[in-house]
């Protein structure tokens, strides 16, 4: 899951700096996603000018022909700023980021890059009537039926063909994802394709890596924040060896108490979905790691229970700094990284773990 995220008003600022300044935000501009909006296909796959803000969320993990395996994530980000028609190239109406990381596992280090842009001719933008999404050298293009992601950055590049293997599953009701206690509209649309197959190649300074794997792409679109009480989200990807794929978020209170609109999906190996509530998993950390970059203390483990589905799994990450900073696009810093499952079922999984 990728909410609506708390950092709108750093990228806000971010985007003030960039260019000269715009005419403020005036209230009820953006389209609220209320109870009763449904994700509809293929339209929500592409740009949605309506909404403030939107992401396209790609992770997966990857291996080269003598199985060394990498960890990848490629994410995409349009944030409106204001909605007012203006005749300057320069008139800023929204930014563009992009967030690039890799895990080489074998080699145990964690590449990571930022980048935002105004869009302003042409540097950056998102289609409204097609999936093309760019910021500078990172891209997605192509088709619902076959992607094409494309980043470079200090040495390090991938260029990956990605096709689905299950069709899409819309989360919550229909795609209408609630995200708090305190309104109905702290909510998105959001739907996922959990499996995708992956081809392509990895690039590390001159070590070229032809890989094949499996992708997770998450789609969300928004106008809200987290609510005051909240803090954070434990956000989970889990592909099992069976097949089923699991996608769990718990929001978190400053209290320490969990959302009561924390929720999940489980797809099955044909395809078949069903959501669980708060009520229906729980999620202990069973260690914890300090940052040396930041100082914020992470969940470094953890115990997944689904009873209804007789899963008890444990995820544990592949390396252990995996957390990406930010400082030339929203401001912020997160966990976010590739993981192993074993337990009940075996599998990998992707983590993001924020405000900690």
């Amino acid at each position: 899951m990728r909410l609506y995220i708390r950092i709108l008003m750093a990228l806000l600022l971010a985007a003030a700096l960039l260019l000269p300044p715009a005419p403020p935000l005036l209230a009820g501009e953006y389209r609220d996603v209320r109870p009763g909006d449904r994700v509809v296909l293929p339209r929500d796959y592409f740009f949605r000018e309506a909404y403030q803000v939107q992401w396209w969320y790609f992770t997966g993990h990857l291996e080269d022909g003598s199985g060394r395996e990498f960890g990848y994530e490629l994410t995409f980000f349009a944030v409106g700023v204001q909605t007012r028609p203006f005749e300057s190239k320069f008139g800023l109406r929204r930014i563009y980021i992009s967030h690039f990381a890799l895990s080489d596992i074998a080699g145990k280090r964690f590449l990571y890059s930022d980048r935002t842009d105004s869009g302003a001719f042409g540097f950056a933008g998102a289609e409204a009537g097609r999936l093309q999404v760019w910021v500078g050298a990172d891209s997605l293009i192509g088709s619902p039926e076959r992607m094409q992601l494309q980043a470079a950055h200090d040495g390090r590049r991938i260029n990956l063909i990605l096709t689905p293997l299950k069709r899409p599953v819309r989360n919550g009701a229909h795609g209408y994802a609630r995200k708090s206690e305190a309104s109905p509209l702290n909510a998105s649309l959001y739907f996922s394709l959990t499996r995708l197959k992956t081809v392509g190649e990895i690039a590390i300074n001159d070590q070229v890596f032809p890989v094949t794997g499996q992708s997770w792409f998450d789609r969300e679109i928004s106008s809200s924040e987290l609510d005051d009480r909240q803090v954070g989200w434990d956000w989970f990807a889990l592909q099992l060896d069976d097949g089923r794929d699991l996608m769990l978020y718990r929001l978190r209170n400053r209290d320490g108490s969990i959302d009561a609109y924390s929720s999940g999906t489980l797809v099955d190996a044909d395809g078949r979905s069903r959501t669980f509530t708060a009520d229906s998993f729980s999620v202990k950390a069973l260690r914890h790691y300090t940052s040396r970059k930041t100082g914020a203390r992470y969940p470094a483990a953890w115990e997944i229970t689904v009873s209804s589905e007789n899963l008890r799994l444990v995820v544990t990450p592949l390396l252990e700094d995996q957390e990406f900073l930010a400082p030339h696009s929203t401001w912020n810093y997160y966990w976010e990284g590739a993981c192993r499952v074993s337990g009940s079922a075996a599998g990998r999984a992707y983590v993001e773990l924020t405000g900690y």
